[in-house]
């Protein structure tokens, strides 16, 4: 099927969003792309020259119409689609890159106002991703995923009193957590209680690999915003082992995520 390309020219063609005016050039192409798919499947049917019966011939050129039909709709479909999952990501990165702009400009005038970040508990993260979508060649079917905090009072014997920070991120169908906790007293790990542009870290783990770290790296990395906004840097190994495809094989990198606050009590 490598070979039922329809004419570049066309298919790349910038096209707006459908509308009462734009429905009308959106049939237009898929009429376009229906021919051009015709024209292909027309040639490469070796059978269709040897039907005798003009009934049956017919009959043959109606079957390939139906089958370029279906591969026009498919085609523009996912073209649309890829156009809808692009406008969402620009959204949330052109959100997070707001908030950490208005941060930066009120650090350095020295007037941060920002409220306390302690909401963060009172709901989750929605992440998206235009780095991971474009690594990954922009698939239709693609799963960004959420992240929770949970906070609670440390009161282990083994351990000085501090606030103990849990974190759940969901990437597409996997589990990691990470609790403050386990890197201590190397590392500490905490929600900051304004918005910061500090990097803060955490060492996650698979949650179905029975409470062992991963082999490669699992390092979160996070960026309180402010403004319901954070930034998060994934390890592109963490990456590879829940989406593989182009990400397998690669390592010292990090993959972007942007994560916009969602209240439990919001619809979705």
């Amino acid at each position: 099927m490598a070979a039922l390309k329809s004419d570049p020219s066309r298919r790349d063609a910038k096209i707006e969003d459908p509308g009462p005016s734009g429905l009308a050039r959106v049939m237009m192409e898929l009429k376009e792309l229906a021919a051009d798919f015709e024209v292909v499947l027309m040639c490469a049917d070796q059978d269709i020259g040897k039907v005798q019966s003009l009934q049956e011939q017919g009959r043959r050129r109606e079957d390939i119409q139906l089958q370029a039909r279906r591969l026009a709709i498919a085609e523009l479909s996912t073209k649309y689609t890829r156009k809808s999952i692009r406008r969402s990501l620009d959204w949330a990165e052109s959100l997070g890159k707001l908030a950490e702009e208005r941060l930066l400009s009120a650090l350095e005038s020295e007037s941060v106002e920002e409220p306390s970040l302690g909401s963060t508990q009172n709901g989750y993260f929605r992440l998206y991703s235009t780095d991971l979508f474009d690594k990954l060649g922009q698939p239709t079917d693609l799963r960004f995923g959420t992240l929770r905090f949970q906070t609670s009072q440390n009161d282990s014997a083994s351990a000085p009193p501090s606030d103990r920070t849990a974190v759940e991120l969901a990437l597409d169908s996997a589990f990691f957590v990470a609790d403050s906790l386990e890197t201590l007293p190397y590392h500490s790990f905490s929600i900051p209680e304004s918005p910061s542009l500090q990097n803060r870290g955490i060492l996650s783990r698979k949650w179905e690999d029975g409470g062992a770290f991963p082999e490669y790296d699992s390092w979160l990395l996070f960026t309180f915003l402010g403004n319901g906004c954070l930034k998060v840097e994934i390890p592109i190994e963490m990456c590879a082992d829940v989406y593989g495809g182009a990400l397998r094989g690669r390592e010292n990198e990090e993959v972007l995520f942007w994560g916009i606050f969602v209240e439990d009590d919001a619809t979705s």
